[in-house]
């Protein structure tokens, strides 16, 4: 009887479960394109998160090491998201994925290849959408031309202008972000990122004789004030590299700049702004003046002033994280 029974067992053991039955089968559906990208992207952001909390929580010596983490998340996590993109080219999810690797994935084996493959959808991809994605994303010369093709394609729509602003932040010095400033200076001076644009062509090498010039045409008073905040910033900027007695001239010049600013930009208070407090910086923040107080929490929270410190050797590390 025993014998039976244990024949019975073996067989039992052996014979294959019948559909629906037993817990090795897993009725689990496969995740699509929008679950694995959105899945990644948390996964990604947890990290992120992780990595911030550890290091506000380092020993200053820790940190460089913690950051170099941190900084490096984005290529780690580029190959598992493009690979969406790879297996779902049709799907909405893949252009997400593609932007993220531009955007997070710099310096990975596919940044290359989303490089060429978001190129390829600027001339068919809807303005709208464009122009939102492309936000966040710095340009490589290939994507820079593209938007700007994109941007003369659609210059009766207003939304060419944010075309135009991203191709001349991204590519000031190139051939098409020369063409792009002077487009949108001449066609859209009101557009917010005129400020943005200026500043971006005062550090290219003909780009301040570009502002000079609009400073001497008859160009709407805000353009001209951002193109002398432009100048005044590029000539501190210059300063810094100069010997003393030679920078204090440059240091005249980027006054003068300044001042002409607030005085044109008397009639947007943004802008005014922005030139009074670099105007300030420049007559009041000079080495051997008095520093300005900082009220602020250290990394206990507890509150200070800098000038508790006064009489004291005190060394300030300015860092942050994005």
């Amino acid at each position: 009887m025993r014998r039976v029974a244990w024949w019975m067992l073996v067989l039992l053991l052996a014979w294959p479960a019948l559909p629906g039955q037993g817990t090795a089968r897993d009725d689990k559906k496969p995740q699509s394109a929008r679950e694995r990208y959105d899945a990644l992207v948390k996964e990604h952001a947890d990290q992120q998160s992780l990595l911030r909390a550890e290091v506000e929580k380092a020993e200053p010596a820790d940190r460089p090491k913690l950051l170099q983490k941190y900084n490096a998340l984005g290529k780690e996590f580029a190959e598992k998201v493009y690979q969406v993109a790879e297996d779902n080219p049709k799907d909405p999810a893949a252009a997400d994925a593609l932007f993220w690797v531009l955007q997070n994935g710099a310096g990975s084996p596919v940044h290359p290849k989303a490089v060429e493959k978001v190129t390829a959808l600027v001339a068919e991809m809807p303005l709208k959408d464009l122009t939102e994605r492309l936000g966040t994303v710095r340009g490589s010369v290939p994507l820079i031309e593209a938007v700007s093709r994109r941007a003369e394609k659609e210059e009766k729509d207003p939304r060419a202008a944010d075309l135009l602003a991203w191709v001349v932040t991204n590519g000031p010095a190139l051939p098409a972000g020369q063409k792009a400033a002077e487009r949108l200076i001449e066609k859209y001076p009101d557009h917010a990122a005129i400020r943005t644009v200026c500043r971006s062509l005062a550090r290219t090498p003909k780009g301040e004789e570009t502002l000079k010039q609009l400073l001497e045409k008859d160009a709407k008073p805000r353009v001209k004030a951002a193109a002398a905040l432009a100048l005044g910033q590029a000539a501190v900027a210059r300063a810094q590299r100069l010997p003393d007695n030679e920078a204090e001239k440059v240091k005249a010049e980027a006054d003068k700049y300044m001042a002409q600013a607030v005085e044109l930009a008397k009639d947007d208070a943004e802008l005014r702004t922005a030139a009074e407090r670099a105007l300030y910086l420049l007559r009041n923040l000079k080495i051997g003046k008095e520093a300005p107080d900082i009220k602020a929490a250290d990394l206990d929270g507890k509150e200070f002033k800098l000038s508790d410190y006064r009489g004291k050797v005190v060394l300030l590390d300015f860092w942050g994280n994005w």
